[in-house]
C-alpha cells in the first residue's frame, strides 16, 4: 500500500490570521447570534460573485518538491471600491485560492499515480464550511464528499487500530464500514470555467511573485531549511 501526499501550507492558519486580524466585529456579532464566526463570514462571502472580483491571494504555493519555498503573503488586484473590495471579498478569495492550490496539488498526484477518481473527500475543520466545500467542487470539477466524522486523522488511527487488532480484514473494508457521508457537493460548470481561468492567471502571477523573493525584495511566507 502506498500513500501520495501533496501539501498546501498554512491554509487554516491563513484563515485564522484573517479572522483574528480583521474580523473582531464579526466575532462579536457571531457570539451574539450563537454561531461560529467562520459560518458568519461564509454567509457574507456567499454574496460575492465567483472569482471575487479578480482579487487574488498569494500565500501557499502549489507543491514543488525541488524548489520548496513560497512567495511573500499578499493580495493582488485590490481595488479602492469598498462595495467590491471588502472583508467578504477577501474572505471568499482566500477560500477560492486555497481550493486552487489544492486542485494543483491533486493534479500532480493524479498525474504521477494514474488515479482518476470520481470524487474527493474533504475533511478537517475547513470541511464544515458549506461555501468552501462548494468552491472546492467547482475548482476541481469533482464531486466533493464530506464525512460525518471530520477529524480524519483520528478516524484513520482508529481504522488502522481496528485492522491491527483483527477486527477488520484490511484498511479498505474498515474504511467502508466506518466512514459515513454527511453530504456531497457537485461542481457548477459555469463556476468551473471561471476558476480554470483564475487558476491559470494565479499560476503566472505566483511565478512572478517568486522572482521578487529570488531578488531579495520580499520575504517568503515559508522556505525550506538549506535553500
Amino acid at each position: 500500500m502506498a500513500q501520495a501526499e501533496s501539501i498546501s501550507f498554512f491554509t487554516g492558519l491563513t484563515m485564522r490570521w484573517f479572522r483574528d486580524a480583521f474580523c473582531s466585529e464579526e466575532k462579536q456579532v457571531a457570539e451574539r447570534l450563537g454561531k461560529d464566526v467562520y459560518t458568519l463570514l461564509e454567509e457574507m462571502a456567499s454574496h460575492v460573485p465567483c472569482g471575487s472580483y479578480g482579487v487574488m491571494p498569494i500565500f501557499s504555493d502549489a507543491m514543488h518538491f525541488k524548489t520548496w519555498y513560497h512567495a511573500a503573503p499578499s493580495f493582488i488586484n485590490l481595488s479602492i471600491d469598498p462595495e467590491k473590495c471588502n472583508k467578504p471579498t477577501l474572505f471568499r478569495s482566500l477560500e477560492e485560492n486555497a481550493s486552487i492550490v489544492s486542485c494543483c496539488n491533486l493534479e500532480q498526484v493524479f498525474e504521477f499515480s494514474g488515479a482518476n477518481p470520481e470524487f474527493i473527500v474533504f475533511a478537517g475543520g475547513a470541511s464544515k464550511g458549506k461555501l468552501w466545500s462548494q468552491i472546492l467542487a467547482d475548482v476541481t470539477g469533482l464531486e466533493v464528499r464530506v464525512p460525518i466524522v471530520k477529524e480524519a486523522t483520528a478516524l484513520g488511527c482508529a481504522i488502522a487500530a481496528g485492522v491491527g487488532a483483527g477486527i477488520y480484514r484490511d484498511l479498505e473494508s474498515a474504511g467502508e464500514t466506518l466512514v459515513e457521508w454527511e453530504t456531497s457537493y457537485y461542481p457548477n460548470p459555469d463556476n468551473r470555467q471561471t476558476y480554470q481561468e483564475l487558476k491559470h492567471r494565479w499560476l503566472s502571477i505566483y511565478k512572478e511573485q517568486l522572482h521578487l523573493v529570488d531578488d531579495g525584495l520580499t520575504t517568503p511566507l515559508w522556505k525550506a531549511t538549506g535553500l
